[in-house]
């Protein structure tokens, strides 16, 4: 067994560990942060992790950086693994293991464990920490994703913001449970939104084959889930990145972890709005209301029997579906206005350690 050569605590040193990555780990004062962490990992496993790259190695090369004999190395990542506390990642038909970010990530994969207990501590970890760190930077990790089919077109079109376009652009597809709303419901805060409609993808064929958590689709069921989420009133959101990302989450502001950073803790950097105003044409709007009981940010209301957007609205397009005289479209933001979004994971990377102060590089 690997046996820790430090007298530091190994939940202590993977907690400084997650913090210097990018998206943060925040600090609780009651110690919150620990008590999920132990629920997640063996002490072994927290001292090990705390010690693997975010980028990620290969078997070998980890072995010989960490001094673990090889074989022992294997197992104790396999574990890991089956466990959802790390990833891999494919490079030149090579497989490279790394930590994982707690969100999004380690957290997420804790989706098939997920019980009552946990349930519980991470609510009291989120509602201690407030989103703090994951939430209090720039770039955000988040941004809506607009509802491709009431976007009013035009040459100022970005196609890497569609929705279905980011599905097309994939070679597999999977779909996964939410764990926000499962998370919510074992606490008995449940809505009655759908819960299996977070959708993944990759560029790699067969990427879920044998995924514990992610269960293989066609492009054709992605897109049906896409189309029903927005049916349901589901806001789009993904990494805030223009390429490179994998998923798409279909949230809603009673459980998503992302959206509630805005709504109930008051983290206005939680994530970034598209870069689509809603429009409204007065002279088609007949003040039924339908959008307003649509729109989960309160950016809608009636002023003299006409619909009228306030600056709490995200872009989304949900409001739009529903509208019967098709008064509302998705224009484009103008000038200033634009949203400038990561081009890369790495960039994102990289302007985030700027901007939280944090010597990331030991761990990417």
């Amino acid at each position: 067994m690997f046996k820790t050569k430090s007298a530091s605590d190994p939940y202590e040193m993977l907690a400084r560990t997650l913090n210097r990555i990018p998206n943060g780990f925040a600090k609780a004062k009651d110690g919150s942060h620990l008590k999920v962490l132990k629920w997640i990992f063996t002490p072994d496993e927290a001292e090990l992790a705390s010690k693997m790259k975010v980028t990620g190695e290969t078997l070998e090369k980890m072995s010989k950086r960490l001094k673990i004999p090889t074989i022992e190395l294997t197992e104790r990542i396999n574990v890991m693994k089956s466990k959802g506390q790390l990833h891999i990642r494919y490079s030149k038909e090579k497989k490279k293991y790394g930590l994982l970010p707690f969100v999004v990530g380690i957290y997420e994969d804790q989706l098939f464990r997920m019980d009552k207990d946990f349930a519980q501590l991470t609510e009291n970890y989120f509602q201690e920490t407030k989103g703090q760190e994951l939430f209090s930077h720039q770039p955000a990790l988040h941004k809506v994703v607009p509802v491709n089919r009431v976007i009013k077109y035009d040459f100022e079109i970005h196609q890497q913001d569609e929705a279905e376009m980011m599905v097309r652009r994939a070679k597999s597809w999977g779909i996964r449970e939410c764990i926000c709303r499962k998370q919510q419901e074992l606490l008995d805060k449940g809505c009655d939104y759908p819960k299996s409609v977070c959708l993944s993808f990759s560029s790699r064929e067969n990427a879920y084959e044998n995924n514990v958590n992610t269960k293989p689709i066609t492009l054709e069921e992605s897109l049906r889930i896409l189309r029903e989420a927005e049916e349901t009133g589901l806001i789009h959101s993904s990494m805030n990145i223009e390429g490179g990302f994998g998923y798409i989450c279909n949230c809603c502001t009673c459980c998503c972890g992302v959206l509630r950073g805005l709504t109930e803790w008051n983290q206005p950097a939680a994530f970034v709005k598209s870069n689509y105003n809603i429009s409204i044409d007065e002279d088609l709007c007949i003040g039924c209301g339908k959008c307003i009981d649509r729109c989960q940010f309160n950016s809608l209301e009636l002023i003299d029997q006409k619909c009228h957007s306030n600056e709490r609205c995200v872009g989304c397009g949900v409001c739009a579906i529903v509208c019967p005289k098709d008064a509302m479209l998705l224009i484009p933001r103008k000038g200033s206005e634009k949203i400038r979004t990561p081009k890369s994971l790495i960039r994102w990377m990289l302007r985030r350690t700027i901007s939280r102060r944090v010597n990331s590089f030991r761990v990417i």
